[in-house]
């Protein structure tokens, strides 16, 4: 049988040429629906807009005591200033909703207790400090993600506490990764004692299979196909049939005389 001998190389960016003409434009992936939390490692099909505002009220963002900022002004520590309990000041939590009528949190360090009704400040509060305003880190109908974005394990924390709990993502590409080769032999059904010489365990179809589930896609092995044309060929051909966007063909490129 005759061999192939390669006397040229071609260049990177002409060998991308001629794979992107001969196949032409390739067909979108088709679109599905996923929960958020499974959605990592995806690509998002369309833009993704917040559906709530985060925080979605006035928080308190220490604790202490919730006022209206205006009622302090002018205290200091030489004319420190009372406030009545249940009227000009709310003991707060972090993260309570801000009483009707409150602006500011003094924070309890800060903050004198004289009884059960009067507590007594040293300094003025300005409005809106430590207050976590709505909105503060999201804005309900933002742009979160633009379309083609791949999802992350911190993007799960984003889009769920905007609101969204599903998106619509491409479809993960399905890969079938042919091994050919006579020589080779199944490592899982091989005993190493009975491997001959000339014979190769095939192992190249799992790392390719692993790179391609890194890159976010399903991959098929094949069952290894010996160095005949018409096995090769027909393997293509159930990829084709089958619905796969991607075969890969390990081996049979070199200038051997089955080659």
């Amino acid at each position: 049988m005759g061999r192939n001998v390669y006397l040229q190389m071609k260049r990177l960016e002409e060998a991308r040429r001629i794979v992107v003409d001969e196949l032409g434009a390739l067909p979108s992936l088709a679109v599905e629906t996923v929960p958020v939390p499974e959605a990592v490692g995806r690509v998002l099909a369309e833009p993704v807009h917040a559906a709530l505002s985060a925080p979605n009220y006035h928080a308190a963002a220490m604790d202490g005591v919730a006022v209206r900022a205006e009622t302090t002004y002018g205290a200091s520590e030489s004319h420190p200033r009372e406030l009545t309990l249940g009227r000009e000041a709310h003991f707060v939590n972090t993260g309570n909703v801000l009483p009707e009528g409150t602006d500011a949190v003094i924070m309890i360090e800060a903050v004198q207790v004289l009884g059960d009704e009067r507590i007594c400040i040293e300094a003025p509060a300005f409005p809106w400090q430590h207050v976590r305003r709505i909105g503060e880190d999201i804005v309900a109908t933002e742009l979160l993600f633009p379309r083609h974005h791949r999802i992350t394990p911190i993007c799960l924390g984003a889009l769920l506490t905007a609101g969204i709990f599903s998106v619509s993502v491409k479809r993960k590409p399905r890969v079938l990764i042919i091994p050919t080769g006579s020589e080779l032999v199944d490592w899982r059904r091989t005993p190493l004692s009975d491997l001959k010489p000339g014979q190769v365990l095939e192992t190249n179809s799992f790392v390719l299979g692993a790179l391609v589930e890194s890159c976010g896609a399903l991959f098929t092995r094949h069952p290894m196909v010996a160095d005949e044309i018409p096995r090769i060929t027909a393997a293509l051909d159930s990829a084709r049939e089958e619905g796969y966007q991607i075969a890969l063909i390990l081996g049979g490129s070199s200038a051997g005389s089955e080659d």
